[in-house]
């Protein structure tokens, strides 16, 4: 799932580390499981339940995703994709502006955090959502590379294979 996300939200046009940022937090609160669901405990409601990779908890924002859906999955993860994405694009407040204008994984996975998924205290953990999106930015690009850097890799990669292969014949 954190490929598909990362993939879709790169295809936005979000740069590789914001997209690692978001999935870092979805990480966190979720492990990107669009059926998961708790109880946040250190809330004043505990039986009050985040669903989804975001968690949606806070009061409407679940039964909004519900009316968005309108006949598609609300569990399915491209519904909730396309819910996190229609949210930051159409409530300023959740930090899409802030997210773009950010510079490193770090700054980017905080942003979100603190933005769009506003977590209790006792449950940001931002340097676990730090480490979960480093990992994301070091895994994910093998399904898509890197932005701004690919044609450079790519001509890298066929120099480096030609040089090899007349080497290898050169040995021979």
């Amino acid at each position: 799932n954190a490929a598909v996300a990362f993939d879709y939200l790169v295809g936005k046009g979000l740069r590789d580390f914001q997209a690692a940022a978001v999935i870092g937090n979805l990480q966190q609160e979720s492990r990107l499981d669009p059926r998961g669901s708790g109880p946040d405990p250190t809330r004043t409601n505990p039986a009050r339940m985040g669903r989804g990779i975001a968690m949606w908890g806070d009061p409407g924002r679940w039964q909004n995703l519900l009316a968005f859906a309108a006949g598609r999955d609300p569990q399915a993860l491209d519904t909730q994709l396309d819910f996190l994405w229609y949210e930051l694009q159409s409530q300023p407040g959740l930090g899409l502006q802030q997210l773009l204008a950010t510079t490193t994984v770090q700054d980017a996975t905080i942003v979100f955090q603190d933005r769009f998924e506003n977590p209790s205290q006792a449950m940001a953990a931002p340097q676990k959502r730090i480490a979960y999106a480093q990992g994301a930015l070091y895994s994910c690009p093998a399904i898509r590379p890197p932005t701004r850097r690919s044609g450079v890799v790519a001509a890298t990669m066929g120099v480096l294979a030609l040089v090899g292969a007349v080497g290898y014949s050169v040995f021979k």
